[in-house]
């Protein structure tokens, strides 16, 4: 086993503290199976539950359930990974309204016959899910939960104590979509839903995203956006100049940069963005970026961020997470392929935690270290700032693609012989360490703490419950 199923459902739990405890235990189970094998296969999944005293009949049929449960909150995970996202994705830049930038990573990765719409935060050399959807590629039957269950910033929480209507359930309903650029405006319209007001958010893509329909809701949405355009597409530099391709109109030697804070996008759409050229001395071709901030330093930095996504495709397909990718999954149904991809985002969720967990106390603690204040707070008990930073480390420095590789830190080299692993796969490693359990129960409840502001205020009866289950190494 990969990792402790009672760690597993604490974590499921503070990550979706609204759902039943069927639904807990059974995406638990499916954490662990992942952990375990990294396929898509149902069959495979089935065998490698936490259950193996029950029929393979049985656990498959519990985990197709799962996958096709009608009121499944899947909105919870976005808002709890957004919350995530604010406290470990880089320091990005603040522009003139002072609030910090947010940028979200949008890309594509295909199982065929489908395709996975994952928008992502950078978080040290790679890129983080906080949402996805997945869609047939031929028919464009898309999954998304219903626009009028999506949850609201300002609801109130309701008092304990008393009988609430239930909420309707966001869970993701597969319907078709008139093409692949509403699937994807849609996406976006979720996650600006969700975000906090306190951060800008920044649509940065590649070209496959550069169309000037998008470029026209982004701005008459008021949202940011930095996307790569490509060499052939007509721009002008100015309002009076002619349209001409951005390889002459923007051309700029190796190691040069053009900024053009006035320009169009488009030989007849001439849509009003600021216009950046890059050519690094390494790269054959410059790269072209059409965006919407006022700095053209802010706008490179967030197009190179988006450059780790390929680390996390790597980890997701044939890598880390996942040895058998594309269409090697033979699943037909799109909601379950959805709802797998899910899980498979919160193992990279608690792949990344428990690396950087374990970045913050093997160095100088390689054995249980004593309780702390965070260890000894009760359920539900507001901590001080000072106490959550007993949490996982700051994601380390991007270490480059070439160069000399720095020699492994002493208490590292019992996970890789050679070479440095990344902390999603460092924690990976430590989730199969059963000597590193405690560093993962310490990572768990101080993610408890740290979600806090996002769980609901529990009737007497369920705190009960939640005294008892969560904290499985609670005296």
């Amino acid at each position: 086993m990969s990792a402790a199923y009672a760690d597993l459902i604490s974590y499921v739990q503070h990550l979706a503290p609204t759902w039943r405890k069927t639904q807990h235990a059974g995406f638990a189970q499916l954490l662990a199976a992942l952990l375990e094998r990294p396929t898509l296969c149902l069959t495979e999944l089935a065998r490698a539950f936490p259950c193996p005293e029950r029929p393979l009949h049985g656990r498959l049929k519990r985990l197709t359930r799962l996958l096709s449960n009608p009121r499944l909150d899947e909105l919870a995970l976005t808002v709890r990974w957004l919350k995530l996202s604010y406290h470990f994705c880089a320091d990005a830049p603040t522009l003139a309204d002072g609030r910090p930038l947010l940028p979200i990573l949008i890309d594509t990765t295909y199982f065929e016959p489908f395709a996975c719409l994952v928008a992502s935060v950078p978080c040290g050399s790679r890129g983080l899910p906080v949402a996805l959807t997945t869609y047939h590629r031929t028919t464009l039957d898309a999954c998304f939960p219903p626009a009028a269950a999506w949850p609201r910033s300002d609801t109130p929480l309701l008092a304990p104590g008393h009988s609430h209507p239930r909420p309707a359930p966001t869970a993701a309903q597969v319907r078709p979509w008139s093409s692949q650029n509403r699937i994807e405006e849609q996406l976006w319209r979720v996650l600006t839903h969700l975000v906090s007001p306190a951060v800008r958010p920044v649509f940065v893509g590649d070209r496959g995203f550069a169309r000037a329909d998008l470029f026209r809701t982004l701005r008459a949405q008021g949202h940011d956006f930095v996307i790569r355009i490509d060499a052939e597409t007509h721009v002008q530099v100015h309002q009076f100049a002619l349209p001409e391709p951005a390889a002459s109109a923007l051309a700029c030697a190796p190691g040069a940069r053009r900024w053009l804070p006035h320009g169009t996008y488009g030989a007849d759409a001439r849509v009003p963005v600021h216009l950046l050229a890059v050519h690094d001395p390494d790269q054959a071709d410059p790269w072209f970026l059409a965006t919407t901030l006022a700095s053209a330093e802010a706008a490179e930095q967030l197009y190179r961020w988006r450059m780790r996504l390929e680390c996390s495709n790597r980890d997701w397909k044939t890598g880390v997470l996942l040895r058998e990718g594309d269409d090697h999954h033979a699943l037909t149904n799109p909601l379950h392929l959805h709802r797998l991809l899910l899980a498979l985002a919160a193992a990279q969720w608690c792949c990344a935690l428990v690396g950087l967990q374990a970045w913050h106390d093997l160095p100088t603690t390689p054995t249980a270290p004593a309780p702390t204040l965070l260890d000894t707070l009760p359920p539900g008990a507001v901590p001080p700032p000072a106490v959550l930073a007993d949490g996982p480390a700051d994601p380390p420095p991007v270490r480059p693609h070439r160069g000399p590789i720095p020699r492994l830190p002493s208490w590292a080299r019992r996970f890789a012989t050679r070479g440095w692993l990344s902390y999603v796969r460092l924690g990976l490693e430590v989730l199969r360490a059963p000597d590193l359990r405690w560093l993962v129960r310490r990572l768990v409840r101080w993610l408890g703490h740290y979600l806090w502001t996002t769980t609901p205020l529990w009737r007497p009866g369920q705190r009960r419950y939640r005294q008892r289950h969560w904290w499985p190494d609670a005296p």
